[in-house]
């Protein structure tokens, strides 16, 4: 069973900046993380919430793993719960570097907008800026099945 870690911020920051090419602390700036932890206490994946702008209600984010096993129902609901229900946005954005066709694709499948955008990363390296509205994300086929099987459990009890 995975659990989840709060208040660790310089920590999970430096896992994800460890496994994310270009990515740097201090490019965060002020942010909050949530981290993944397996079942023999390890970090396993860890997500960054930075660039928060209450008066848009928006905010970006990012991510890193070192096991697919992350990636659970509970996590992706968890993921959109930070930004959409306890900071209140409307919008969601993260920016993918153009050659990540398997994270573009899964991003697609949750109901982002994908916007192309030569040069993101430098001269040679273009990238996607990836948004989500919280509409497109309780429209969303996973969004719909999590929150199911959520009501389920809750009507079982």
């Amino acid at each position: 069973m995975l659990n989840f870690v709060y208040d660790h911020d310089e920590e999970i920051s430096q896992f994800i900046t460890m496994l994310t090419p270009g990515a740097g602390v201090a490019g965060f700036g002020r942010r909050k993380t949530i981290g993944v932890i397996d079942e023999e206490g390890r970090l396993i994946a860890g997500l960054i919430y930075f660039n928060y702008d209450p008066n848009a209600a928006s905010i970006e984010y990012g991510g890193a793993s070192i096991d697919p096993r992350w990636l659970s129902r509970t996590t992706i609901r968890r993921m959109f719960e930070y930004p959409f229900v306890e900071c209140g946005c409307q919008i969601l954005i993260t920016r993918v570097r153009a050659e990540n066709e398997r994270l573009l694709s899964q991003l697609a499948r949750l109901n982002f907008n994908l916007t192309y955008m030569p040069r993101m990363y430098g001269r040679s390296e273009d990238g996607v800026i990836c948004t989500l509205t919280d509409d497109q994300w309780l429209d969303s086929a996973l969004s719909k099945r999590i929150y199911r099987d959520v009501r389920g459990r809750q009507e079982a009890a």
